[in-house]
């Protein structure tokens, strides 16, 4: 959502004048980057419409780092993402470095996007976001993919919207094909209230708290019920450990840290609390329907949390600006970004 129109020659991230595929950051950077490209290709698209199109606009955004667009993944007659093929050498399946790179852009707020994205944003927040066709146009693609190339180091990756699209193509993967791709999800949604937006840390705890405990007494109505499945669902999930880029700023994916942290040193309905949406639960025990699969919840994953000054300034100040900033793909590749990342494994 929100990104600008950057152009990779003036924003891009010019300071990776080495190929160096084992340092985190130079993976980071790269992959971002080529989320950027399919933004890139979408606006090149719309402005070619309009005529108003620059050659090469977007090309930068990949081949800067040896990489080639295999095919651009269309929905309707917007791209949506894209298929990269890596040009150089790559040593194994288990490599550092990508064969493919598989990525989804965001929400784009230009003329022949905006309804069809900001209604998927909506779709996204009510978890029904499989429902959509551009979701099962993203789990064609990357099905039809796989099974023609095989899983051979194919990385998935998505920004904001994308990176929800990803997470969800992620877990059908691994359920139907037993496929467990590396992903790179930037700023994904958490899709909850974002109590974050209050500055009384006292009023956060007690919801907090409150809403954990009320997840709790769902939990045990539930398993009069029958036991609840999703428990089984994230056993399935557990060896998979996606990369989550998370700013404490952005209110749509900041309550993901505090979401790992809770989990530590949980108990059994605690964590199972963790491992079910509130609607879900309320549905299930009110309704009698079965349990869904929240779109934005994992038993594991790698957190890597933005903890540059500015960003840290940003958390202090509630402006649309600062919100912005937070939200924007290019912190990801900026030189002076400051990640830490924790690996949070909840069957280990």
């Amino acid at each position: 959502m929100f990104s600008n129109n950057e152009i990779f020659h003036e924003t891009g991230p010019k300071h990776l004048t080495a190929m160096d595929w084992k340092n985190t950051d130079y993976q980071r950077s790269v992959v971002a980057s080529l989320v950027q490209g399919v933004y890139s290709l979408e606006r090149d698209r719309q402005r070619k419409n309009l005529g108003r199109y620059r050659e090469g606009n977007a090309e930068p955004w990949w081949t800067s780092f040896n990489f080639h667009l295999d095919e651009p993944l269309i929905d309707g007659k917007c791209i949506f993402g894209a298929i990269y093929k890596y040009n150089g050498k790559y040593a194994s399946a288990d490599s550092d470095v990508p064969e493919y790179v598989i990525a989804f852009r965001g929400t784009l707020l230009m003329p022949e996007t905006v309804i069809n994205d900001i209604t998927l944003d909506f779709k996204c927040f009510l978890n029904k976001l499989e429902e959509s066709p551009r979701f099962k146009r993203a789990l064609y693609y990357v099905k039809r993919f796989v099974e023609a190339n095989g899983a051979r180091n194919v990385w998935l990756a998505g920004h904001s919207l994308g990176s929800a699209i990803a997470l969800l193509v992620g877990k059908k993967m691994i359920l139907t094909m037993e496929w467990f791709p590396k992903a790179y999800l930037f700023n994904p949604p958490f899709l909850s209230f974002p109590i974050e937006l209050l500055e009384d840390e006292k009023v956060k705890k007690g919801i907090r708290c409150v809403h954990r405990m009320v997840k709790a007494g769902l939990i045990s109505l539930a398993a009069e019920l029958s036991k609840p499945r999703m428990e089984d669902h994230f056993a399935l999930l557990s060896s998979w450990t996606p990369h989550l880029f998370v700013n404490p700023a952005d209110i749509f994916c900041a309550a993901y840290i505090a979401y790992f942290e809770r989990k530590v040193g949980a108990g059994e309905t605690m964590t199972l609390a963790e491992n079910n949406s509130m609607r879900n639960l309320v549905s299930h025990v009110v309704f009698r329907t079965d349990l869904k699969d929240a779109t934005h919840l994992l038993p594991s994953a790698h957190l890597i949390v933005n903890e540059s000054h500015p960003n840290k300034k940003a958390a202090d100040n509630s402006s649309c600006s600062d919100f912005l900033e937070a939200h924007k793909i290019s912190q990801w590749w900026r030189p002076d970004v400051s990640c830490q990342s924790t690996l949070y494994d909840q069957y280990r």
